[in-house]
């Protein structure tokens, strides 16, 4: 009999009651994250946590009765992310450790993921595979069809990917590609290396040549190339099942890109297939069953949310009934699902739903499975809005905002830009968001002109433009803010990470600045050095670097006329830390209010460890709270 497992994760209690939800509600690892249905579908596996402060766990259940107390372990000298099936027998496991080299007489503080292979019972010895490679390890193809290899994943410090053939049997394994900085293979979903793209030229000759095996001759032939300055083309993302055409994601002479199909005998283009209108379009959504493998289910893309577009009527049937069964306020994702396709894990996340999982049996009962954040009740958390406003100059920006669940406007606000800056915020949770919101605050989070997945005419709207035109954008929202009523314009702080953390600083350089204050996390402050810090090659520095350019913060700090916070993760290997040591040092020296923290172990990027989390929150609440302009926001 199935029974539900959601009685372990109601041992930590319900949330608070209280209008501010405790820190520990928010800083915890996830309870339950990374969860996986075996083949068979008759075991489960997931991260989980015995104890929220505990490390999480391997756990493994029989999905025929999920009350049997499960089988837990952990591996030996990282911190588990992320655990999956590779067979009936055998899991992966991808856990993280600090790591420390010495290059040029001094160290260099990094960190190592390790990738492991374990019985599903934890009983044989971790198997550590590629035990003397640097860099990131993953998993790139499990192989649904051949459950007795699996293909592996490894990208060094300068960003080459590595594929390499893992045989379950006597685990031996054989490197099948190299590729260096920028260069890199396409397969398909049996692992058949069918494509690829090369690095060549220099300069504004830069580009990426690909090339595919032709589907009759099996020869390699040169198709089409993307010139880095340019920044438009077709990107290959998937393989139909026969390889004779590819699935493209293009942009050539349009706003948004679309999905189409590349024939590799003719060289001719299908006209969109989606997107290119109001949706920027993403890629294809593929199966993954093995009588079903390789076939296109869907299109994916994305305007103000999130999209998927089912060509399956089976896959749109289940989204439908999901719909109804969970609410249609949340996006559910079938994130795993046996080969049979009787048993299915759905992930449910949304504006005030942080992640909870779902077993769908047979395409009918839905087996709560547990929250993430079981603290963090939906009905506690704020509703996030998709708005737009003019910028000065008259172009459109989007962008969201997030308003506290209690109380009465005008609120202090916070505007808060993302990182990238090519990137993009979604319609969807944001944990920074909600817990400003929670504290009080209102949070918009400007889609400035730089930001990406919104058409080339937001995109490049940004070029060369840092600090300038792109900060007025930020600048702009917080001027909304005041005329929709929603804040005063003495309550407005400004927060961001990585770019967004260039972002605080600017804004705390700028005159006549609309903020009380910054926050700046791991940020950019000297324009110059950009080429230095994008380290992933030469494709990269053509095809970014050249719409760097603008007003560097160090440059301008005897402007400065706010106070301005600075964190730093001591970690951190794509903005280096000095780059927050020398703006705080030049604010000191000129004789501005200023405040800095370094944050031991911190990397930069997501995921982060609890004791990260806690830094940041607790210390970005107490500031605003207490130094953010006088008395506080």
């Amino acid at each position: 009999m199935l029974l539900s497992v959601a009685f372990w994760v109601l041992a930590f209690g319900g949330a608070a009651q209280a209008e501010i939800i405790p820190m520990n509600a928010w800083i915890h690892d996830p309870v339950i994250s990374s969860v996986d249905v075996s083949p068979d579908g008759n075991q489960l596996v997931a991260l989980t946590l015995s104890d929220v402060n505990a490390p999480p766990e391997v756990t493994v259940w029989q999905t025929e009765d999920l009350s049997i107390p499960p089988v837990r372990f952990s591996p030996p000298d990282v911190k588990a992310l992320a655990v999956g099936w590779l067979n009936d027998e055998y899991l992966y496991v991808i856990g993280r450790q600090t790591f420390d080299v010495r290059t040029g007489g001094r160290a260099t503080r990094r960190f190592l993921d390790k990738l492991y292979i374990i019985d599903n019972q934890g009983e044989e010895r971790w198997r550590e595979l590629l035990e003397n490679e640097d860099g990131i390890k993953g998993i790139f193809n499990v192989l649904p069809h051949d459950r007795e290899r699996f293909l592996a994943l490894r990208i060094n410090y300068e960003f080459g990917r590595e594929i390499y053939e893992v045989n379950l049997r006597n685990f031996n394994s054989r490197r099948i590609f190299r590729g260096a900085s920028g260069e890199d293979i396409m397969a398909d979903v049996f692992g058949e290396i069918r494509g690829r793209s090369e690095l060549e030229g220099s300069g504004e000759n830069t580009r990426l040549v690909f090339s595919y095996i032709h589907p009759e001759s099996g020869q390699w032939e040169e198709h089409h190339e993307f010139v880095a300055v340019e920044r438009e083309g077709m990107w290959p993302n998937a393989f139909d099942l026969d390889g004779r055409r590819v699935y493209v994601v293009d942009n050539t002479g349009r706003d948004k890109s679309a999905v189409r199909t590349y024939d590799l005998i003719t060289r001719e283009l299908s006209e969109p297939l989606f997107g290119g209108l109001d949706i920027e379009a993403t890629g294809v959504a593929i199966a993954t069953n093995p009588d079903n493998l390789g076939e296109v289910i869907g299109y994916t893309g994305a305007n103000e949310e999130q999209w998927i577009q089912y060509t399956s009527p089976m896959y749109e049937e289940i989204s439908d009934r999901l719909d109804e069964a969970l609410g249609e306020e949340n996006a559910h994702t079938i994130v795993s699902m046996s080969d049979d396709l009787t048993v299915m894990v759905v992930r449910t996340r949304g504006e005030r739903e942080p992640g909870a999982y779902h077993l769908l049996v047979n395409g009918q009962q839905l087996v709560p499975l547990g929250r993430s954040y079981p603290f963090l009740e939906p009905d506690k958390l704020a509703d996030m809005e998709y708005v737009t406003y003019e910028a000065r100059d008259g172009l459109e920006i989007p962008a969201y905002l997030t308003l506290p669940a209690e109380g009465e406007p005008p609120y202090p606000a916070v505007v808060m830009p993302h990182g990238g800056p090519w990137a993009r915020d979604f319609l969807g949770w944001d944990l920074w968001a909600q817990f400003l919101a929670n504290r009080g605050y209102a949070v918009l989070q400007p889609q400035y002109r730089g930001s990406e997945g919104w058409g080339q005419e937001l995109w490049r709207a940004g070029d060369r433009e840092w600090g300038q035109k792109m900060q007025d954008d930020k600048d702009d929202g917080a001027a909304w803010l005041v005329e929709q009523g929603i804040t005063e314009a003495d309550r407005i702080a400004i927060y961001g990470y990585s770019y967004g953390g260039f972002a605080a600083m600017a804004a705390s350089v700028r005159r006549n600045s609309p903020y009380q204050c910054a926050i700046s996390g791991a940020g950019l402050s000297e324009l110059r050095t950009f080429d230095r810090v994008t380290f992933e090659g030469r494709f990269i520095r053509q095809f970014q670097n050249p719409t760097v350019e603008g007003m560097s913060p160090l440059d301008n700090v005897e402007d400065a006329e706010i106070p301005i916070f600075v964190f730093h993760g001591d970690r951190d290997q794509r903005v280096p830390i000095d780059q927050s040591e020398k703006f705080v040092n030049a604010l000191q020296r000129a004789g501005k209010s200023v405040k800095y923290m370094e944050i031991v172990d911190l990397w930069h990027s997501l995921p982060w460890f609890p004791q990260h989390h806690l830094a940041v929150l607790s210390s970005i609440e107490s500031y605003l709270a207490n130094e953010c302009g006088p008395g506080g926001l």
